[in-house]
């Protein structure tokens, strides 16, 4: 008998994090026509408070921002351990290398420069959250085992008598 691999239909989840109206937009209307879910936050409080709720596959962060830059955001997102585990990418209109290296230093996936073209955007948005599903199912087998070997551990504990004995 042969049996097919079911495949995922889930919609994974990109919150963009932009002050410019026209770029959450644009951005926003491309991808969900890229099949993805699209949250859309147009400032850091605004984008923290959205994160909670909607626990995103990614986050693309734009670093020029009133009130609360992208990078207190970030600084944010890692400090809480709830959301310390989502990638986020820059995406800015910072392109001076010392920004870049920041962005990288700082723990971003990746860094895109604004003006972006669309397809390279979408190739690493693709590729991170195709890393993170690896890292999310890599978590849950890690779980898996460690319960096994705990019940392993128990069998052992009540019932290794019985060997020992013989």
């Amino acid at each position: 008998m042969i049996t097919q691999k079911k495949t995922s239909t889930k919609k994974h989840v990109i919150l963009i994090v932009d002050d410019d109206t026209t770029n959450l937009q644009v951005i926003g209307s491309f991808l969900y026509n890229k099949n993805y879910k699209i949250i859309l936050a147009k400032s850091g409080n605004d984008a923290l408070k959205s994160v909670e709720n909607n626990h995103p596959d990614l986050i693309l962060l734009d670093i020029m921002m009133p009130v609360m830059n992208g990078y207190e955001v970030f600084k944010k997102l890692k400090a809480n351990n709830q959301t310390k585990n989502i990638p986020v990418m820059f995406l800015t209109a910072k392109t001076e290398t010392k920004d870049i290296i920041k962005g990288f230093n700082n723990g971003g996936v990746d860094y895109i420069t604004k003006p972006f073209i669309k397809e390279e955007l979408l190739a690493r948005i693709q590729t991170h959250i195709s890393l993170k599903v690896s890292q999310d199912l890599l978590k849950e087998q890690a779980k898996k085992i460690e319960k096994a070997n705990k019940i392993i551990l128990e069998s052992v504990r009540k019932f290794g008598h019985i060997f020992r004995d013989h």
